[in-house]
C-alpha cells in the first residue's frame, strides 16, 4: 500500500506501507489522517517506508459522517492533484491541520469545500489582493467574485451560513478548480467534486 503525504519538513512525500493485514490498522490512513511518524529512505528507491505512526487526533465523524467522509475525500483528491513539491511549507501544512481540525469539528458543513478552495489558493500564493480580487479574476463571473470575498472576510460560522444552490456551489468550486489548474500549469480533474454535488443538492 503506497501511501501519499504532506509532511511538516519534506512537503509533498510517498511512502510504502508494509505489513498490511498483520499488525498495521489500515483505519488509520483514511483521507486527511493527521499522523505523527517515523519513516526512513533508501537511495534505491523514490518510496520512503512507514516504521511507526501514532494518530494525532482521532477524526471520528470524518470516518462515520457520510458528508464529512466525502468532503475528505474531496479535499484529499485537490491536495493530490495540486501539491507536488517535495519542499516544506510550514504554512501550507499548519493550515491545512487547521482546516482538517475544523472540517472535524464544525457542525455545518453545507459550504465547507468553497471556504476551503478560497483558503487553499490563499496560503498557496494566489488569494485575494489587497483590492480583494484574484489575480486572473476574469476567470470568474461576477457573483463568484463577489463569493470570494465574503468567504475570505467573514468568519468560519457565518461563512457556512451563505445560502447557495446546489448549483450554484458546483458552478463555484469548478471556476475556483480552473483558477488553480492555471495558476499551477496542470489539469486538475478532480472527479470527487461530482459525489459532493449529489450530496450538496
Amino acid at each position: 500500500m503506497v501511501v501519499h503525504t504532506i509532511d511538516s519538513t519534506s512537503g509533498r512525500c510517498s511512502y510504502l506501507l508494509r505489513g498490511i493485514g498483520k499488525n498495521k490498522k489500515i483505519s488509520q490512513f483514511h483521507p486527511l489522517a493527521l499522523l505523527d511518524i517515523v519513516s526512513s529512505f533508501s537511495p534505491k528507491s523514490s518510496l520512503g517506508f512507514i516504521k511507526e505512526y501514532v494518530p494525532c487526533a482521532s477524526l471520528d465523524s470524518l470516518r462515520s459522517n457520510l458528508h464529512k467522509s466525502s468532503m475528505a475525500l474531496f479535499i484529499s483528491e485537490v491536495l493530490y492533484r495540486s501539491v507536488c513539491e517535495q519542499s516544506s511549507d510550514e504554512r501550507l501544512f499548519n493550515w491545512l491541520c487547521t482546516a482538517i481540525e475544523t472540517l472535524e469539528n464544525c457542525d455545518e458543513t453545507l459550504n465547507f469545500q468553497l471556504w476551503f478552495l478560497v483558503g487553499l489558493c490563499t496560503v498557496m500564493g494566489f488569494g485575494p489582493s489587497y483590492e480583494g480580487v484574484f489575480d486572473g479574476s476574469e476567470m470568474f463571473q461576477p457573483e463568484s467574485l463577489s463569493l470570494v470575498t465574503q468567504l475570505s472576510t467573514l468568519s468560519f460560522e457565518e461563512a457556512m451560513k451563505i445560502k447557495l444552490t446546489g448549483s450554484r456551489r458546483n458552478d463555484f468550486c469548478e471556476q475556483i478548480i480552473h483558477y488553480l489548474s492555471f495558476h499551477l500549469g496542470v489539469n486538475l480533474n478532480i472527479r470527487s467534486l461530482d459525489v459532493l454535488h449529489e450530496l450538496y443538492l
